[in-house]
């Protein structure tokens, strides 16, 4: 019998990244998303699809449908990818955007996490793979709902390991920097942080997919892409005062790197 994925944030680049390469291990692939017409497009391009699943993340309702779903027939291979950002202080984003941020990316994967974990443990095996962010330990200036949600979602893996791992069931997380993706497009053009564009080049879905396989076989908790970003990461989220001395100088590189990114691909910041 083939082994199954669930991949939530179906209808996206990254979610299409690694679906073709679980396809070449064999995983028949269920792809879960708010957007029908993404998920098709994808599923389209993909030999092994099973079932797609139109479930909206950001309501209780369907979060609850899914999770229940996965419950009653649990995948081998649980995928937490879907996510949101919208830039913006705190002092500008509604409180119905902040709440927005921690359903989707931090409600919807606990509860995922759980009811895939309690099936998983029930049979003696299974593997749940979280996409986080390097905004799970470097906060990021307009983006604080966003990086409050990733901080928690690290805790909650971090805990959720200890927990599963004694039951067969294993429990890692990819964290990746800045990916060329439409939500990147959406931060560059919307005065996004520009901590974003630090490093030399932005990492491609190709590059997260496959850090992705490499946490899977390696069982390690916790994965980086680029790695070079680990020390820093690490150091900032130990020493988080750091932050208030580096940010001024981040920023002005960052700014730069923003500018070249906005250039190779022909974008233009919106207007207020």
């Amino acid at each position: 019998m083939a082994k199954t994925a669930l991949v939530t944030g179906g209808g996206g680049a990254i979610a299409l990244a690694l679906c073709k390469r679980l396809s070449e291990r064999g995983f028949d692939l269920i792809l879960a998303d708010v957007d029908e017409g993404r998920m098709a497009a994808n599923a389209a391009l993909l030999p092994r699809v099973v079932r797609t699943i139109q479930a909206d993340l950001s309501t209780w309702d369907g979060l609850e449908i899914l999770a229940q779903r996965i419950e009653s027939d649990p995948p081998d291979l649980l995928v937490n990818n879907a996510g949101i950002i919208r830039p913006g202080t705190i002092l500008e984003l509604s409180f119905e955007e902040i709440d927005r941020h921690l359903k989707i990316n931090l409600v919807a994967p606990m509860r995922l996490t759980q009811a895939a974990g309690k099936a998983m443990a029930a049979r003696g095996n299974g593997a749940i793979l979280s996409i986080v962010s390097a905004a799970g330990l470097v906060a990021l200036p307009g983006s604080a709902a966003y990086s409050a949600s990733k901080f928690g979602l690290r805790g909650y893996l971090t805990a959720a390991r200890l927990e599963l791992s004694p039951h067969g069931v294993k429990v890692v997380g990819v964290f990746p920097g800045a990916v060329d993706t439409p939500m990147l497009h959406y931060e560059a053009t919307h005065n996004g942080s520009p901590l974003n564009f630090l490093n030399k080049d932005v990492l491609t879905a190709d590059q997260v997919a496959e850090a992705c396989l490499s946490a899977l076989d390696s069982g390690r908790l916790e994965t980086f892409v680029p790695f070079s970003d680990a020390m820093l990461s690490k150091l900032l989220c130990v020493a988080p005062s750091l932050l208030e001395w580096l940010e001024p100088k981040l920023r002005k590189s960052g700014e730069k790197g923003r500018e070249k990114f906005l250039a190779s691909r022909g974008l233009m910041p919106a207007k207020d």
